[in-house]
């Protein structure tokens, strides 16, 4: 169901200044927006820089918070920018129970919430004004059957993100499946979090080879890990040794895909992941109707087809996105009314 939203009272400011154009076309008013970061990790910081850049040439005002994946942080920051009667509020929640508690918070001071990349607990997710996030269990779904059916009978390991999220869970939840149903018999025999980073992926990398179990394919949920762990392979001397697959579809893994390095991954761009709540955003203030949930665009992409894939880089995603060459229209997006339950892992 699409929801109708009102604007704020305008600002004296702002009635100063005179009014803004939105993505539609139409009047708006320039807003004060604070904009919440989980960490520190590169995915995070294109989303906000993407959506910071989208938001600034369209006359709004936005202040970044890095909540350094820490949830009493990520509240604390939230508070804050209540505090500071901001007229919005994005968060990009590090932690789905901790979000849940920002979204009650800034929905009792009336300032409107806006979740992207990830989600509040399912208990929550009736109360954000608006989300975009990954289809986390497609994203898993669609990489395990690749592997069940490219690479049947051998044994996998798992590098995942950070737990307590939603992300990682939801995603190895797809996975699972997906391995299942290519009737590959594949055996998860690895499992454990590189964090996000660059250095879990090579320090997880590392304590794998040196566990003794056999496997011959690895999978890590984005590519900053996926380059900790070629490292860790490299200074091992198995580099070619073990299948390579990823998720996010960052410009460095079209280069390892191309070099045989890596054989999929499936993109998850933050940049057009921050356009479409960006849109959101625009379509809230100028009291437009929107869908509530909306997914990124979320294709597999191997050697063959890398010439579609998004940018991250955001001048080059801008270049296409004024060219006309994205899929990044929110009102084209399918809805969703519902999220997948999960249980946190430890």
């Amino acid at each position: 169901m699409s929801i109708k939203t009102k604007t704020n009272a305008l600002k004296w400011g702002v009635i100063a200044a005179g009014l803004l154009t939105a993505v539609s076309g139409q009047a708006v008013q320039a807003e004060e927006i604070g904009f919440v970061l989980a960490g520190p990790d590169i995915y995070y910081r294109t989303e906000a820089e993407m959506f910071t850049k989208l938001a600034e040439s369209a006359g709004h005002e936005v202040t970044v918070a890095n909540s350094e994946y820490s949830p009493s942080k990520e509240l604390a920051n939230v508070e804050d920018f209540i505090a500071r009667g901001v007229d919005i509020i994005v968060l990009l929640s590090g932690n789905a129970e901790s979000g849940t508690q920002a979204a009650e918070r800034a929905t009792e001071a009336g300032i409107p919430i806006f979740f992207v990349a990830a989600l509040p607990s399912p208990a929550g997710y009736h109360i954000p004004t608006g989300m975009v996030s990954g289809d986390w269990i497609g994203m898993g779904h669609t990489i395990g059957t690749a592997i069940g059916a490219a690479h049947p009978g051998e044994n996998i390991a798992l590098i995942e993100g950070v737990y307590g999220q939603g992300i990682a869970e939801m995603i190895h939840q797809g996975f699972e499946a997906g391995v299942a149903e290519s009737g590959g018999n594949n055996t998860i025999v690895l499992e454990s979090s590189g964090g996000w980073s660059r250095n879990g992926g090579l320090e997880v990398t590392q304590d794998y080879l040196a566990s003794g179990k056999d496997f011959s394919v690895i999978y890590a949920m984005n590519e900053e890990m996926m380059a900790g762990a070629i490292q860790a392979l490299d200074e091992a001397g198995r580099a070619g040794e073990i299948s390579l697959y990823s998720s996010n579809g960052k410009e460095i893994g079209w280069d390892w895909m191309k070099e045989g390095t890596m054989l999929g991954t499936v993109a998850n761009p933050p940049t057009l992941e921050a356009d479409l709540v960006f849109q959101m955003v625009e379509r809230h203030i100028a009291g437009e109707d929107f869908p509530r949930h909306v997914y990124n665009v979320q294709p597999m992409l191997t050697a063959e087809n890398i010439a579609s894939a998004v940018p991250w880089e955001i001048d080059s995603y801008i270049a296409k996105r004024d060219a006309g060459e994205l899929d990044n229209d929110l009102m084209s997006q399918p809805e969703i009314t519902s999220m997948a339950t999960w249980s946190p892992k430890d």
